[in-house]
């Protein structure tokens, strides 16, 4: 299958999904793979994902662990932006296109993937993250 989108391209969407998820504490992002894979990981447990060409289907996508009901609201409402993906598909994870052409949504992926989060974070990091946003810090240096 052909591609839609460049290497540039996926370096864009590896760099944005950092900036995306810095904010949320105990947060790491970790190459996968020589294809550019990222997983997106909280105490080592992964919760998100960039796939590029995954398996050569000509995909440049994030893979975010959401429930089987938001999985499936996504993909009804909004088809050509959101996928089950495979593998964790059946896990009630979405796929969200992120090629240029795809026109992504990063304010949405932030609030998908800051939900996978908190489904997972502990105790301890959900109340670092609300008390800096409580002091009106949001995570990010001032430019």
């Amino acid at each position: 299958m052909g591609t839609s989108w460049t290497e540039g391209d996926a370096e864009a969407a590896r760099t944005r999904l950092a900036e995306v998820v810095a904010p949320l504490p105990e947060v790491s992002v970790q190459l996968r793979s020589e294809h550019g894979h990222a997983a997106v990981l909280l105490g080592g447990r992964r919760f998100a994902g960039l796939t590029v060409d995954h398996h050569d289907d000509g995909l440049l996508a994030l893979r975010i662990g959401t429930t089987p009901e938001e999985q499936r609201e996504l993909v009804a409402r909004d088809p050509a932006r959101f996928f089950v993906p495979d593998y964790d598909g059946a896990h009630g994870w979405v796929g969200m296109l992120v090629d240029p052409a795809s026109d992504p949504d990063w304010e949405h992926a932030a609030e998908l993937l800051e939900s996978a989060w908190r489904r997972r974070a502990s105790k301890r990091a959900l109340r670092a993250l609300d008390a800096r946003r409580a002091a009106g810090d949001d995570g990010h240096s001032a430019p």
